[in-house]
């Protein structure tokens, strides 16, 4: 009789080729194994769909994991055996993505300007759940330097988050109160300077994406340039700083979107892993 999980793992088998050859000669048994029990694990605990939801997450980490072990080349190995996200990393991690994409939307389509409020508004809260996160993976190589990172970026967008509820319903420039627009505009400019800070730390320890980070401190120092108050910019004398500005948004969307997506799919080192596997040692 044909073991009832054998069709699953004859194709996880086969998908396991996207790795390495040499990462697939050290682990793909263990790897084959993790599978098996994992899928026995979501139909022992009852879940309808408990082989589909089983296949997508470790299609999604598979995806992920694959390309992770070519960049290593003769690095350390093993990323895969790890432990899977846990399930608040994974919302926060979701939570960011949807962010930044929303901070990117404005660049695709045309938003109303009722609708771009709640877009700043969720850029912000996904803003401020992906730094959480990264602080809870980061805190561990240096908790200082990293609560010093995160406490600023947490608090900041906090703040221009406030700003902007308080804008619903106030009137618009050039009628709106003048000491109102001069606190968002710190609001604004703290937020955009945390954010870089934050990415500059974050790619400093190397606890996440690099390339996240990387564009995340990039886009927000661009994205600063563009503040009104800052006259480097305007619609009446064009600079280079209008572009500028808007790409660093835009790159800043990237970098969020980037660290959330290394949030939400990098495993965690499990305690019986060994801590460093060099290829031919």
């Amino acid at each position: 009789m044909i073991p009832r999980d054998a069709g699953h793992e004859r194709v996880y088998r086969r998908l396991l080729r996207l790795y390495p050859a040499e990462f697939r000669a050290r682990f793909a048994d263990e790897m084959v194994q993790l599978f098996s029990d994992q899928l026995r694990d979501a139909r022992t605990d009852g879940l309808q769909a408990g082989t589909a939801r089983t296949w997508l997450s470790t299609l999604g980490d598979l995806a992920v994991t694959a390309a992770s072990e070519h960049s290593r080349g003769d690095r350390t190995v093993g990323h895969s055996l790890a432990a899977s996200p846990s399930t608040s990393s994974r919302m926060l991690g979701l939570v960011g993505i949807l962010g930044g994409a929303f901070l990117l939307a404005a660049f695709v389509i045309d938003i109303a300007p009722g609708f771009n409020l709640l877009r700043i508004i969720l850029f912000n809260v996904g803003a401020m759940a992906i730094v959480i996160a990264v602080h809870r993976r980061q805190a561990s190589a240096s908790h200082r330097l990293a609560l010093a990172a995160a406490a600023p970026a947490v608090l900041a967008n906090a703040w221009y988050l406030v700003m902007v509820l308080l804008s619903i319903g106030r009137p618009q420039p050039p009628e709106g109160d003048s000491d109102f627009r001069l606190v968002s505009f710190f609001a604004g400019m703290a937020m955009w300077l945390a954010d870089a800070a934050f990415g500059l730390v974050t790619l400093r320890l190397g606890a996440v994406a690099r390339w996240g980070a990387l564009a995340l401190a990039i886009g927000s120092v661009l994205a600063f340039t563009g503040m009104d108050r800052l006259a480097l910019t305007s619609r009446d004398n064009p600079t280079i700083f209008g572009p500028l500005s808007l790409a660093g948004m835009a790159l800043s969307g990237i970098g969020w979107i980037l660290l959330g997506l290394d949030i939400a799919t990098r495993r965690r080192a499990s305690e019986s892993q060994p801590q460093e596997v060099r290829p031919g040692g």
